[in-house]
């Protein structure tokens, strides 16, 4: 595979699941939908043309019988009368024979020479021998006068309506397609927009645990994740509250001290240094108080000890 193809093949395939599931499913409903409208169809053709060419035969038996019957001046009249939509007979010879016809036309004229008789004759001809693509039947009356049936050849045909019931069948097709990946996909949806939720708020709503079993166990699964992340956040905060807490006493007695040493330059630098220390106590328990709430019990000692923070 070249390197061209497969760039082509990237930009054709879609980039998401959505897409990728619909094309997936869409391009093999229509194949197969199409396959068994082309079998239908060759099925639908065969019997078609075993049943004509078994009507045919009778049909071209009954018309050398009433020629045979008739007076020879009068058979140019039945000529037009007997012809068909698809073949005419004349009142001449030629055309070069068929000499190996392929068996289905084998077993055609198989059946015309036993619907006319031991007496009769009948074999194909073609009217232009370097071509081939005008064919006959030779057949001779009783009175020996050459009669042949010249064939019109016509394409196959189709019904006027059955493009617009293609067209409608790939509509429905392509509805129920999409229907079916949407609901599939839905609540891959859902799981994303809980995850891109997850870090800022570890308090959220809970998946929906309901659907089909894969849906369930995954959804399961995050809610798990989510209390575990949850605990563990608020453990860690409840462990930031008491040290925040714990070390305010020792602050307040190094202050105290700080105040006896007298006017010096240690004196202001631990001064500086103590409030930034409990600059620091202050901003630990005021994250406490964000997260009072996170669980119950959990976190009961976090709220006691923010509430304890001295003005």
């Amino acid at each position: 595979m070249s390197a061209r193809f497969r760039r082509m093949a990237a930009r054709l395939w879609p980039g998401s699941l959505f897409g990728r599931l619909a094309m997936i499913l869409f391009s093999g409903l229509v194949a197969a939908h199409v396959l068994a409208f082309v079998l239908i169809v060759l099925d639908h053709m065969a019997i078609e043309d075993e049943l004509g060419n078994k009507f045919a035969a009778v049909d071209i038996a009954d018309s050398v019988a009433i020629l045979d019957y008739v007076k020879p001046e009068e058979r140019p009249a039945w000529l037009d009368r007997l012809s068909r939509l698809h073949y005419r007979y004349v009142l001449r010879d030629g055309g070069e024979l068929e000499a190996e016809p392929p068996k289905r036309r084998q077993a055609n004229i198989a059946r015309l020479r036993a619907l006319l008789g031991p007496a009769y004759e009948a074999n194909f001809v073609y009217f232009d021998p370097p071509t081939r693509s005008r064919r006959g039947i030779l057949m001779h009356l009783k009175d020996g006068s050459p009669l042949t049936l010249e064939i019109f050849w016509q394409g196959a045909t189709i019904s006027p309506w059955l493009p617009a019931a293609l067209a409608v069948q790939l509509c429905i097709i392509a509805f129920f397609v999409w229907l079916a990946v949407k609901l599939a996909t839905q609540p891959l949806a859902r799981l994303e927009h809980a995850a891109n939720s997850l870090g800022s708020d570890l308090r959220g709503e809970p998946l929906p645990e309901d659907g089909p079993k894969e849906v369930a166990r995954a959804a399961t699964a995050f809610n798990a994740m989510q209390r575990r992340i949850a605990e563990q956040v608020a453990e860690r905060i409840q462990i930031l509250a008491a040290i925040s807490h714990d070390l305010q006493t020792p602050i307040t007695r190094m202050r105290l001290r700080a105040d006896f040493l007298g006017d010096s330059d240690a004196k202001e630098k631990l001064q500086g240094d103590l409030q930034e220390m409990q600059t620091l106590v202050k901003q630990g328990l005021a994250l406490a108080r964000e997260y009072d709430d996170i669980g119950p019990g959990a976190t009961a000692h976090v709220a006691v000890e923010a509430l304890r923070e001295p003005s």
